[in-house]
């Protein structure tokens, strides 16, 4: 046995390096793979904890055990092969050798402060503003033309657009999506806002949706806010920064695309307050809630790591949806998906919106998700 199950830990597990795997000739590995196999260790929580408790012994114990892998989207697999890596795994003993690109690293399992995104790069583009609604509209129309799928906003601002440019959309291919003139009217106004060409009755009526929208969001961080631990003067009183925070935070947000695919995966704003208001540090608002994870990352970086961890999963969501196109995609407990350090619980519903998503803050909340 050329690598044990502590010794795969120490050396790349607990830093979740990428590793390329070599397998003894004529192993189960290597009648199931082939000779390579490219990934990350997969670990639970209980594995980690565990690991990180034989390490300290002395003498470290080696240990023969099967380890999962997380394949890298790079190699090609089958379907049959990828769940056998990922779930079920292969033996320590099938390991000839293990290369691993050699950079700094840091087990994030362990680190209990705020964290930020490593190796980010800004890139600061250059346009020009007048542009942006040919491009919008460009980037939507091939989608829609293609029959991909766009979110409930981009269809509204879509219609929007189509219109701005002077085309019918009570008609055609757009007919049946017109069901929200306040939405479509609201993308086609701010369309004019961006090219500077608003003007008149248009500003006053812009001026209205724009009141509208801001009502409607607020009754939905309020309601969020009852939810999360009492009533909203209370909160405010007690938390007030936090709550600001909120506010400021839902009243700037846009729909997002978490991940573009077959199944189209996004986030409105309502269940971006649930995650925001209930598992961010900043304003995890409410006596109730305690108890609930919070994201140990600054609010900048939330989206990232949402879409960084659905990403992550995005083979199996696609499968899931194209076996299941009326099953809501679920991973938790044990199957919860780990990133950076942390196991996120994700709920997908089947119409692609983001349902739930947080990390778990103890065994207890992890396993209470398997009964």
């Amino acid at each position: 046995m050329n690598f044990s199950y502590e010794e795969l830990y120490y050396m790349y597990g607990q830093y979740d390096a990428l590793i390329t795997i070599t397998f003894h000739y004529n192993t189960d590995g290597y009648k199931t793979f082939g000779s390579t196999l490219m990934g990350d260790i997969i670990y639970t929580e209980d594995d980690r904890n565990e690991l990180e408790n034989l390490l300290k012994e002395s003498p470290v114990p080696r240990s023969e055990r099967k380890i999962r892998l997380m394949p890298s989207p790079v190699i090609k697999l089958s379907s049959e092969q990828f769940e056998q890596a990922e779930r079920y795994g292969f033996s320590c003993s099938d390991i000839y050798e293990i290369s691993s690109y050699n950079m700094p690293r840091k087990n994030n399992f362990t680190e209990k402060d705020k964290k930020e995104i490593q190796n980010t790069i800004t890139l600061n583009v250059n346009y020009n503003p007048k542009e942006l609604n040919q491009l919008s509209f460009g980037f939507l129309l091939s989608r829609f033309n293609r029959k991909s799928p766009l979110t409930p906003d981009e269809m509204y601002k879509l219609l929007g657009l189509a219109r701005y440019f002077g085309e019918d959309i009570t008609a055609g291919p757009y007919k049946q999506f017109n069901d929200n003139e306040s939405a479509i009217r609201y993308h086609e106004l701010n369309a004019k806002l961006v090219d500077l060409t608003i003007n008149g009755d248009d500003v006053k009526e812009f001026g209205t949706i724009l009141a509208e929208r801001y009502i409607y969001r607020e009754k939905l961080i309020n309601a969020e806010i009852e939810r999360s631990g009492g009533k909203v003067e209370a909160a405010a009183e007690e938390y007030g920064d936090e709550v600001s925070n909120l506010k400021k935070a839902a009243h700037g947000f846009d729909e997002q695309i978490i991940l573009f695919g077959q199944k189209l995966i996004y986030l409105d704003l309502e269940r971006f307050l649930h995650i925001y208001a209930r598992h961010v540090t900043e304003t995890n608002v409410g006596g109730n809630f305690e108890a609930k994870t919070v994201f140990q990352y600054k609010y900048d970086d939330i989206i990232r790591i949402i879409k960084a961890v659905v990403e992550s999963a995005s083979a199996d969501i696609q499968e899931h949806f194209e076996k299941n196109a009326e099953k809501k995609f679920v991973r938790m407990g044990k199957r919860s998906i780990y990133f950076d350090g942390h196991y996120y619980r994700v709920e997908i519903e089947p119409s692609g919106r983001l349902f739930t998503f947080h990390p778990y803050n103890n065994n207890e909340e992890r396993d209470a998700d398997d009964l």
